[in-house]
């Protein structure tokens, strides 16, 4: 997209790889066809192809194996080895950890604080911003001209962003109290309406609107939810005894007793494959267990 004002220049030839949210393949890809796939001419890149197979332990599946047979978290593994196949000099990351379980995380933390390439990511996984990132962006209406740029980590920049929003609250508080002793000058009549007292008036005129755009920048944005009385729910939200699910002779998980209630706050932890989903999908009722009951 073009600015609508100011310049872009990127260095001529520079290589940008951009590992989407969620990233899209064709029904029929392989794990090396849909490596390869950005590519005219192929042959080039089978190299660094299979370097980033065995460095993303991805040669457990097999390079023919279809990628859509793979979880979330491996199809994300996939898409991250066909940006780095190309060799880029900057990489894009939109939600990087979405999808990876904790082990995967943590090693894609460590690869990318050593990677020899530049990276921007858009992320809400503040952790993970601690442990990798440099700099921090922060766009938001109540920084001065929408942009806060913090040289430092995650922490230094909550702690620059706080200070900041400490400073607007106190400058709106000066700026409304001279606001009031300049409108109480000006309700005196006739001394405020003399000609030479027309710039001071002028500036009352300007100080009000540096007081309206500060009221702005300061207003809290809250939103109110309601979740329909919570304390008048049943004890029993999803109740499921002795369950389990198998697909041919693997078995995902067995005998399960669970019970969610209204005060449930669970984690859910295992690697890419190991049947995450395909559980949540049984206790919502999208897949049948294989025994057992909800």
């Amino acid at each position: 997209m073009p600015p609508d004002g100011g310049k872009v220049t990127a260095r001529k030839g520079l290589k940008i790889g951009f590992l989407d949210q969620s990233p899209e393949f064709a029904e029929d890809d392989t794990i090396l066809s849909a490596m390869l796939s950005r590519f005219d001419d192929p042959t080039d890149y089978y190299a660094p192809a299979y370097e980033w197979l065995g460095k993303l332990e991805l040669t457990q599946f097999g390079e023919e194996f279809l990628v859509s047979k793979l979880s979330g978290g491996w199809k994300k593994r996939v898409a991250l080895a066909r940006e780095l196949t190309a060799g880029p000099e900057l990489l894009l990351l939109d939600e990087p950890t979405n999808h990876l379980d904790v082990t995967s995380i943590l090693w894609l933390e460590e690869f990318l604080k050593t990677a020899p390439f530049s990276i921007m990511m858009v992320t809400h996984d503040r952790l993970f911003l601690q442990r990798v990132i440099t700099r921090v962006i922060d766009l938001d209406p109540r920084n001065p001209n929408y942009l806060l740029s913090v040289n430092g980590d995650y922490a230094q920049y909550v702690e620059t962003k706080e200070q900041l929003l400490a400073g607007q609250v106190q400058r709106e508080k000066v700026l409304r109290n001279t606001l009031r002793r300049e409108t109480e000058w000006l309700r005196r009549g006739a001394q405020a309406r003399q000609t030479k007292q027309k710039a001071r008036i002028d500036s009352a005129h300007d100080l009000s609107g540096d007081v309206d755009r500060i009221k702005e920048k300061n207003a809290a944005r809250l939103v109110d939810i309601d979740f329909g009385g919570q304390d008048r729910s049943p004890q029993k939200l999803i109740l499921a005894k002795k369950i389990s699910k198998a697909f041919g002779e693997k078995n995902l998980f067995e005998n399960l007793d669970l019970l969610i209630s209204p005060k449930t706050r669970l984690a859910l932890l295992g690697p890419n494959g190991c049947g995450k989903s395909t559980l949540i999908r049984t206790l919502l009722g999208l897949e049948k267990p294989t025994t057992g009951k909800i």
